[in-house]
């Protein structure tokens, strides 16, 4: 995993205290309008979609609590969680997974089928690109690849600190480890900066939201550094603070940001 460095230039302070009132919000939207490919015809689903730019915690009807990050959609089948405790994702979400002995809970995604029996991890799944994650943050997960293998369809055995790589165009699904205190702000809904390099803190914002950047324009007078916490808000919120204080516009299109210097 990628160590932080430590940054020397003089950085521009901002701090960004955007809190959400509720802890929980619960947030049930029709049926999106591209369908995930893995559902099973003839199949009822509710549907949980995350508005882009936004993160949503949903609260399902067994009690676990799911973090849908920006373009996400989880399907909850019809009977769920009494006849089966699956569940399906298309995008990136934790799950909290609220024990209920004998059966565990199931998240499959076109790339990974995940069981537990209680844990909380973060996967990261689209449909629309070829790679996928998952990071086990407490408990235990069995994680096996969702899709026929031709070459190896062992299961994975993960514990707390043990991830997943996993790319379906090169039929790969690697085991690693990773520290913990990395997805710790993440879970807490905390997006912090460090001195960090401007460039870098649109990187980090990117994997925040799920959303892709366009830069146009010189950056060549934009400060060395960003420091500075973000919890809970808006992707506009963010970057109207942050395009005050460093400098820039910007226009949200449909499937992208556009930043202008």
């Amino acid at each position: 995993m990628k160590k932080r460095r430590n940054w020397q230039p003089v950085a521009l302070t901002i701090i960004v205290l955007i809190l959400i009132a509720s802890g929980i919000s619960y947030y049930v939207a029709g049926r999106h309008h591209t369908r995930s490919s893995i559902l099973a015809s003839g199949h009822r689903y509710t549907t949980y979609q995350c508005a882009y730019g936004e993160r949503k915690l949903v609260t399902l009807p067994d009690s676990t609590l799911a973090l849908l990050n920006s373009r996400s959609t989880l399907y909850i089948p019809t009977g769920f969680p009494h006849s089966s405790r699956e569940v399906i994702l298309d995008g990136e979400a934790f799950f909290n997974v609220h024990r209920q002995e004998p059966r565990e809970f199931v998240v499959k995604t076109d790339k990974l089928k995940t069981h537990t029996s209680g844990s909380m991890f973060r996967i990261r799944s689209l449909e629309c690109q070829s790679g996928a994650t998952l990071y086990v943050l407490s408990g235990k997960a069995d994680v096996s690849k969702s899709y026929y293998s031709s070459t190896d369809n062992a299961t994975e055995h993960l514990a707390s600190g043990e991830m997943i790589l996993a790319n379906k165009d090169i039929d790969l699904m690697e085991k690693e480890t990773f520290t913990l205190a990395e997805q710790q702000d993440c879970l807490d809904g905390k997006l912090v900066f460090h001195n960090t390099p401007v460039q870098a803190a649109f990187r980090q914002i990117e994997d925040w939201f799920g959303v892709e950047m366009e830069f146009r324009g010189s950056s060549g007078k934009l400060p060395e550094g960003i420091s500075g916490e973000f919890r809970n808000g808006s992707l506009q919120g963010l970057l109207a603070v942050l395009g005050d204080s460093v400098g820039f516009s910007y226009r949200i299109k449909r499937d992208k940001v556009v930043i202008r210097f």
